[in-house]
C-alpha cells in the first residue's frame, strides 16, 4: 500500500471532523467508528497482524459445514481487499447523511437489520451456487453487507439533479456513487452476489419485511450507556474557522461542486417564490440577505406568525397549517418544532424539500 493512498484514506476518515456541523456536530458517531474501525482493522490486518489475516475470511464452508458462525462477524470488520477499502471508505463517507436524517439509534437498528437478511440471503445464494456446481471463492470481506442496502433509501430519497449528458447518458449528482457501486459489485460472481444481496436486504427493511423495523429497537438507556462510555473517544471539537478546505481527492472535489449545485438549486427555488415582507421593515425581505447560513434568515429565529404576515401583506392566502404528523415527523429526526414549522412553511407544506430546507440550514 502506498504512502499516497493512505493519505487520501485518511483524509477520507478526517476530513468529516472539518466539516462543519455535518459530521460532528450533527452526532454521527455510528458512521465514524464504523469508518475509522473499517480503515484501521484493514491496515492492520494487511500489514503488521497479517497472521491474523484468515480469521477475517468470508468462507462459507468454514461457517456452514464446520459452524464457525463467529466468522459472520469478522468478516465485516475489515476489507482484504484495498480497492474494496478504499471504494468502500468514500461511499459510506457519502451515506452519512442517513444517520443524520434518521438519528443514530435508527441508523444503528437499520444497520442491524441489514446484517441480518444480508448475512442470511449471502449464505442462501452460496449455497445454491455449489448446488448449480459453481466454482466459489470466499466472498469480499468488509462492511459491504452496510453499504449496498443504503443505496435503496440513496435511490428513493435523496433528490435527483441532471447536470448534463455525456453520450446521450443522462448525468445526474448521484452518478458518480452509483458507477463506484458498480465498480466493486463487477469485480466477480462473488462481488455481484455481495451487491444483489444487500440491495434486497435494502428493500426488505424499507418493506419493513417481517415486522423487523418493530423489533430491532435500540432502547434510550442502552444508547445512554455506550455514549456515555464511548462518547469522549468519538467527540471532535467543532472548528474555529467556518470556510471548508478544499478537497484533497480529485473525488472530494467533484463531491463539492455537486453539494453548491444542489445549494443552488434549493436557493432558487426560495427565491423563486419572491420577497416576503417584513413588517419589522416595513419593506420586502430577502431570506437570505442576513445570517451565515445558506438560507440566511431562516437561520435566524423569525417567528412563525411573521412570515405568515408577510405573506398576508402581499395578499397571498396564507398556505394551510402543517399536520401535527409532519410536525412530529421532522421534530423526531432532532430539528425544534420552531424550525420545523418555518420550513414547512416556506416548502408549502411539501415534506423533502422541508427537510432539504432545514438540512442545509445546519451547514
Amino acid at each position: 500500500m502506498s504512502g499516497s493512498f493512505i493519505y487520501q484514506v485518511l483524509i477520507l476518515c478526517v476530513r468529516p471532523c472539518y466539516n462543519c456541523n455535518v459530521f460532528v456536530s450533527d452526532k454521527a458517531p455510528v458512521c465514524k467508528c464504523i469508518l475509522g474501525a473499517s480503515f484501521l482493522s484493514s491496515v492492520l490486518i494487511n500489514f503488521p497482524l497479517s497472521q491474523y489475516r484468515h480469521l477475517c475470511v468470508y468462507d462459507y464452508s468454514l461457517i456452514v459445514e464446520k459452524h464457525q458462525l463467529w466468522r459472520l462477524i469478522t468478516a465485516r470488520v475489515a476489507f482484504l481487499d484495498v480497492k474494496d477499502l478504499m471504494i468502500g471508505s468514500i461511499l459510506f463517507y457519502y451515506f452519512r447523511t442517513f444517520e443524520r436524517r434518521y438519528g443514530s439509534r435508527k441508523f444503528f437498528a437499520q444497520l442491524i437489520g441489514f446484517f441480518l437478511f444480508g448475512s442470511a440471503l449471502e449464505l442462501c445464494a452460496v449455497h445454491i451456487c455449489k448446488l448449480l456446481q459453481f466454482n466459489m471463492v470466499p466472498l469480499p470481506s468488509g462492511p459491504l453487507c452496510f453499504i449496498y442496502p443504503l443505496f435503496v433509501p440513496y435511490f428513493m430519497d435523496i433528490p435527483r439533479i441532471e447536470l448534463g449528458n455525456v453520450l446521450g447518458i443522462p448525468m445526474t449528482g448521484k452518478s458518480f456513487q452509483y458507477f463506484l457501486g458498480l465498480q466493486v459489485a463487477s469485480g466477480s460472481l462473488e462481488t455481484i452476489i455481495v451487491a444483489v444481496c444487500g440491495i434486497i436486504s435494502g428493500i426488505l427493511w424499507r418493506k419493513n419485511f417481517l415486522k423487523i423495523q418493530q423489533l430491532i429497537v435500540i432502547p434510550n438507556t442502552v444508547a445512554s450507556i455506550v455514549y456515555k462510555v464511548f462518547g469522549r473517544f468519538i467527540e471532535s471539537a467543532e472548528p474555529k474557522d467556518s470556510v471548508l478546505p478544499m478537497g484533497a481527492t480529485l473525488e472530494l472535489q467533484r463531491q463539492e461542486r455537486m453539494d453548491q449545485i444542489e445549494q443552488q438549486v434549493l436557493l432558487q427555488s426560495i427565491r423563486d417564490q419572491g420577497p416576503l415582507y417584513n413588517p419589522n421593515q416595513g419593506a420586502a425581505y430577502n431570506p437570505n440577505q442576513n445570517g451565515p447560513g445558506l438560507f440566511g434568515a431562516l437561520n435566524d429565529e423569525i417567528p412563525y406568525a411573521d412570515l405568515d404576515e408577510g405573506l398576508r401583506q402581499r395578499n397571498v392566502p396564507a398556505p394551510d397549517p402543517p399536520s401535527d404528523e409532519q410536525i412530529q415527523q421532522l421534530v423526531d429526526m432532532g430539528f425544534s418544532e420552531e424550525r420545523v414549522r418555518r420550513a414547512l412553511l416556506m416548502s408549502h407544506n411539501d415534506l423533502n424539500n422541508a427537510t432539504n430546507f432545514l438540512l442545509q440550514e445546519s451547514l
